[in-house]
C-alpha cells in the first residue's frame, strides 16, 4: 500500500512539475530561432513565413515569437534540417525537397513531377495518411524534428525555352537548368542538365550557357527578370504542380512548448495552408497575365507527344525510386491511392504503376547549388 501511495505521489509530482514548467514558459514567453529557405521578400515563397511569425506573435499576446533568420544569416537553406534536428536552432521553414539526397521520399512531400496540386495535398494531409507518413519519414531516419505542413508556395511553370519545342526530338541534347526528379525525367528525353544558381539564370541565357530553364513559380521568375532574357514559357507545370512548405521544430523544443503553444502553431499553419492555397493561385495567374500582356512573353503548351513522353519517363523514374527506397514507394502509393479512392497496393492504378527493375547506372542530375533557394527579389 505504501509503495502504491509513493508511486502516486511521484507521478503526481512529475505531472505538477511539467505543468509548472509549461506555465512558467508561457508566462515568460518563448522565442524560436527560425532560419528560412527563402527570404521574406520573395513573393509566395518567403512571404508566408513572415505572416506566420506575425500571426503567432499577435495570437499569443507576444508569448510565442519566431526570430526569423534570412537565408545565409548563419544558416544556409540546405543546412536547416540538420541544424533543427541537432538543436543548433529551434525551428526552420523550408520545403522537404531539399532533403531528397538524404531522404528520397522527401520530394513527395514538397512537390514532385505530375504530383498533386495544392488542394490535393491539403486533402491528403487533412483526411488521408499524409501527416502521419510525413512525420514517419523523419522518425525512421532518426531526425529529431516535429514537422507541420504550413504553406503553399504555388505551382512552377513548365520551363523557359530559347526556342519553340515542336516535338520530343527537339529536347534531345538541349542544355537545361533543372535538377532533382524533374532533371532525371528530362534526361530520359535527352536533355543535358546544367548547374546554374537561381540568381544567374537570366545571365546564363544571355551567355548561351543554357537553352532552357526550370526555375521557380511564375511570380518569382518575373521578380527575377527572366522575361527580359527569354520570351518563350511553356505550360503545364508538370515538374512541380505544387510547392509545400514545412515548419520544422526540434523535437525536444516542441515538447517543451506545452499544449497551448503547440495548438496555436498547428492551427495557424492549418489556416495558412488554406489561405496560401488561394493566394498562390492568384499570384501565379497575375504573373502569367503580366508576362503575356506586358512583357511580350509567348506562353505555349507542350506538344502532346512531349507531355506523354514526360509522363512515361516519370513512371519509369518513380518505379525505380520505389525499388531503391521502400518508403518512397509507400508514400507515392498512398498519395495515388488517396487521389483515386482505391486500395493501397493496387499497382498500375496510379501514375507510377508497379515496380520495375531499378536502373542503378543512370547518371544523377546535379544538385541545386548552395544558395539556390535565395533568388533575387524585387
Amino acid at each position: 500500500m505504501r509503495s502504491i501511495f509513493f508511486k502516486a505521489l511521484v507521478a503526481g509530482g512529475a505531472t505538477l512539475a511539467a505543468f509548472t514548467a509549461a506555465s512558467a514558459a508561457l508566462a515568460e514567453g518563448v522565442t524560436l530561432v527560425t532560419p528560412l529557405a527563402f527570404g521574406t521578400h520573395v513573393p509566395g515563397l518567403g512571404t508566408p513565413a513572415r505572416e506566420l511569425a506575425k500571426l503567432l506573435k499577435e495570437r499569443s499576446d507576444g508569448t510565442l515569437q519566431l526570430d526569423l533568420k534570412e537565408p545565409g544569416d548563419g544558416t544556409a537553406p540546405f543546412e536547416i534540417l540538420d541544424k533543427v534536428s541537432d538543436g543548433k536552432v529551434d525551428a526552420g521553414y523550408a520545403t522537404a525537397g531539399y532533403w531528397a539526397a538524404k531522404l528520397p521520399a522527401a520530394s513527395l512531400f514538397g512537390g514532385f513531377p505530375f504530383g498533386p496540386a495544392a488542394k490535393g495535398y491539403l486533402d491528403w494531409f487533412n483526411r488521408g495518411h499524409g501527416r502521419a507518413l510525413y512525420q514517419e519519414m523523419y522518425d525512421q531516419a532518426k531526425i529529431e524534428v516535429h514537422v507541420i505542413p504550413c504553406a503553399f508556395g504555388g505551382a512552377e511553370a513548365g520551363g523557359w525555352f530559347a526556342k519553340e519545342i515542336g516535338s520530343k526530338e527537339d529536347l534531345d541534347g538541349l542544355r537545361m537548368r533543372i535538377f532533382g526528379l524533374g532533371a532525371r525525367v528530362m534526361m530520359r528525353l535527352g536533355v543535358v542538365p546544367v548547374l546554374v544558381p537561381g540568381s544567374q539564370i537570366a545571365a546564363a541565357f544571355d551567355d548561351g550557357k543554357i537553352e532552357a530553364a526550370e526555375a521557380y513559380t511564375p511570380a518569382v521568375d518575373r521578380a527575377n527578370g527572366l522575361q527580359d532574357a527569354v520570351k518563350t514559357l511553356y505550360e503545364p507545370g508538370w515538374n512541380q504542380p505544387a510547392t509545400v512548405f514545412e515548419f520544422l521544430i526540434n523535437r525536444d523544443r516542441w515538447a517543451a512548448l506545452g499544449p497551448e503553444h503547440q495548438s496555436l502553431i498547428e492551427s495557424t499553419c492549418g489556416e495558412l495552408l488554406q489561405r496560401t492555397l488561394a493566394e498562390s493561385a492568384v499570384l501565379q495567374s497575375a504573373a502569367l497575365t503580366a508576362f503575356a500582356s506586358q512583357d511580350g512573353v509567348e506562353i505555349l503548351t507542350f506538344p502532346d507527344d512531349v507531355q506523354e513522353a514526360l509522363r512515361e519517363a516519370w513512371r519509369e523514374i518513380a518505379r525505380e525510386e520505389g525499388v531503391r527506397d521502400y518508403l518512397f514507394k509507400e508514400v507515392l502509393d498512398d498519395i495515388e491511392t488517396f487521389q483515386t479512392g482505391g486500395e493501397v497496393g493496387n499497382e498500375g492504378d496510379g501514375e507510377a504503376g508497379g515496380v520495375a527493375e531499378a536502373n542503378a547506372d543512370e547518371p544523377m542530375p546535379p544538385a541545386p547549388p548552395p544558395g539556390d533557394a535565395t533568388p533575387v527579389g524585387p
